[in-house]
């Protein structure tokens, strides 16, 4: 697994990362070691860094080869902001030849099936204990699978993600690799042909809406830019996920954006973020859903005992709980972090940056978690005098693997 962070005032920013890396060998037996390289420097005409976390490649190539190339079909060239450095990376992948139309059909042939297989869980999950326990109807599992592409269909339209797919041409060339997915998904289950068109028409509307497959679909990598375009004089940051290619389509979404025009200062956690986020917040944000969730039950309990007519006038206090938790939050903890770090020399930005990268790995070090953050941390300062630096870097890139490697 991995920590990662981003810490960012007007005069540069600061990135850093752990090295550990968990191999899966089987479900229940993983291994750890911590030499995975997870930050790199674009090139050195360029003043931008690059992050990646969860997974070490993209359509099974290597990220590190993978930035290598795109420094240099950089070359020389260029961008006014950030935010091309980014786009430019899409676009460079969309043409990368090596991402062949082998490795596509795999990718079609997984996002198909993980739908499918997602389809079906709804439909399992419709069935009541005691239609469990003997055969359906043949009438029944149509009716319950009616309900459920309904039910995921208004799911689709209602969503407003949008995964950067826009050209169905290779997908619909490949129609074969779609309908053997699903012949094997419902092997076993009564599907009409007129329900088989739904679920492949649900199919292709979830490439671009990226609710359901994508949810379960944990072969994302995650990327921060971080740095400066050209003509930007403030340090920003960016991050996305990418998913893979299909033709001309890079799947992707955009995450989130920090830069000077919204906030003076930054702190942007990656990956594994409830330990950066506490420091930041002063309350584990996992603790904190947990009370969320056990003061809604409560309420609900307060009403029934309060009778429905006190309803508004209970959740209207609650809500003011909330708020007051909140600000409570911001003025007490993250607003006096936030100053201090607006007035951080640059040093201390790197400093920070390690330093919260390690508190992580401490502590999971000193709990029951899987030891999945550690090892030695990379560190990078880039400011739009002096570039990208690095401030501490381990020796050699003996791993390029990133996170959650599965070996077959």
């Amino acid at each position: 697994m991995t920590a990662e962070v981003a810490v960012l005032n007007s005069g540069g920013v600061a990135i850093a990362a752990d090295s550990a890396i968990t191999i899966s060998i089987s479900k229940n037996n993983n291994k750890t070691y911590y030499t995975a390289q997870k930050v790199f420097n674009l090139s050195r005409k360029h003043s931008v860094g690059i992050m990646v976390y969860n997974t070490s490649a993209f359509m099974n190539i290597d990220w590190e080869i993978i930035i290598h190339e795109f420094g240099k079909a950089l070359g020389d060239r260029v961008f006014d902001t950030l935010k091309e450095y980014a786009d430019y990376m899409l676009t460079f992948l969309r043409d990368f030849i090596h991402v062949t139309d082998t490795l596509q059909k795999e990718y079609l042939e997984y996002l198909s099936y993980s739908f499918f297989d997602s389809i079906k869980d709804y439909y399992d999950a419709e069935i009541s204990g005691d239609e469990k326990d003997q055969k359906i109807a043949k009438t029944r599992q149509v009716q319950i699978l009616a309900d459920v592409l309904k039910n995921v269909r208004k799911r689709l339209e209602s969503e407003t993600f949008s995964s950067g797919f826009t050209d169905d041409e290779f997908a619909k060339a490949n129609r074969e690799i779609i309908e053997k997915e699903l012949d094997e998904v419902f092997a076993d289950y009564s599907v009409s042909g007129k329900m088989k068109e739904e679920m492949i028409d649900l199919f292709f509307m979830d490439l671009v809406k990226a609710e359901i497959a994508w949810r379960w679909y944990r072969c994302y990598s995650g990327i921060v830019f971080a740095g400066y375009g050209e003509k930007e004089i403030y340090p920003s940051v960016i991050h996305f996920a990418l998913h893979g290619r299909l033709g001309k389509n890079v799947m992707h979404g955009y995450i989130s954006t920090a830069d000077m025009s919204e906030s003076n200062a930054w702190i942007n956690p990656y990956a594994q973020t409830d330990v950066i986020n506490t420091f930041i917040r002063g309350i584990d944000p996992y603790f904190k859903d947990e009370i969320i969730n056990d003061l809604d039950e409560l309420i609900g309990k307060v009403i029934g005992i309060a009778g429905k007519k006190n309803a508004e006038k209970i959740k209207k206090l609650k809500e003011a709980f909330f708020e007051k938790m909140d600000d409570f939050e911001e003025k007490n903890y993250k607003d006096p972090v936030m100053q201090i770090v607006a007035s951080l020399p640059k040093s201390n930005l790197a400093e920070m940056a390690e330093a919260l990268v390690n508190l992580t790995a401490l502590r999971r070090h000193v709990s029951t978690d899987e030891e999945s953050v550690g090892g030695p941390t990379d560190v990078a300062l880039i400011t739009k005098t002096d570039g990208y630096v690095w401030i501490k870097k381990k020796p050699g890139n003996v791993a390029n693997m990133i996170d959650d490697v599965n070996i077959h």
